[in-house]
């Protein structure tokens, strides 16, 4: 779930490029709704709950790449981005700072509230909690005791009724995020989820948060940013996926 932090601005341009593009080469104006969904998540949230964003989760943070994207989409937001790591955490102040209505939060979210020990693999910024990715990669091998909460209890701390967007990129430790959070799927004070999934073994299965969810009254609803894995062929790797909570649907 990364994007590009080059520019703030080369999305939106880059968007503007290629829509204006095809409406040249077809003769046809083309609207955010006629757009399928998948290609566009701000599209389709305006679509779902005609834009209404006032509260976004951005859980994973790493250097605020997503959150200045959602700062843009949603200017009026307020973002609570979480990061558990000390450099990642520096640079998501450094980078996200200057947003209006934007918190940080040095915490990893899970399925309890306790503090653990994080390995950065091969002395890299990648981490994961889980317990078959969490380990030492080397002798020199970095690590980290880092504060863990769920959802359920921070959600209770800051007296919230509603999360609008809650986007999850842990690595492979979704499902442990979200089981922090069965309250607030139980009451429906989330309204949308948007999470890494895919076909490696780094990523939670499709079919396990869909399991997980729909008796919660959450269905997918489209699937973004495809990317492929080159192994010979190519082939589809992993997507981000937006579930959403039925009365919206």
């Amino acid at each position: 779930m990364r994007i590009n932090n080059a520019s703030e601005e080369q999305p939106k341009i880059l968007k503007d490029f290629i829509k204006n593009l095809f409406e040249k080469l077809f003769k046809s104006k083309i609207y955010r709704n006629s757009l399928p969904r998948g290609t566009c998540l701000a599209n389709d949230l305006v679509r779902l709950n005609e834009g209404v964003i006032q509260e976004i989760w951005d859980v994973g943070a790493h250097h605020g790449e997503t959150s200045l994207s959602f700062a843009r989409d949603y200017p009026e937001a307020k973002i609570q981005s979480f990061e558990p790591i000390s450099q990642n955490y520096d640079l998501l102040i450094q980078n996200c700072s200057h947003l209006k209505n934007f918190r940080t939060h040095k915490l990893a979210l899970g399925d309890t509230n306790t503090r653990t020990e994080v390995f950065m693999q091969n002395n890299s910024v990648i981490h994961s909690l889980r317990d078959d990715l969490n380990k030492a990669s080397s002798n020199d091998s970095v690590s980290e005791i880092v504060d863990v909460k769920t959802i359920d209890y921070l959600v209770e701390r800051f007296l919230l009724q509603n999360i609008d967007l809650l986007k999850i990129d842990v690595e492979g430790y979704e499902m442990q995020v979200l089981k922090g959070a069965r309250e607030s799927l139980e009451e429906k004070k989330i309204s949308f989820i948007y999470l890494e999934t895919g076909l490696d073994n780094r990523f939670v299965p499709i079919q396990s948060l869909v399991e997980y969810l729909e008796p919660y009254g959450y269905f997918p609803f489209a699937f973004y940013e495809q990317t492929a894995h080159w192994t010979g062929i190519q082939n589809l790797w992993y997507w981000n996926t937006l579930f959403v909570k039925e009365d919206l649907l």
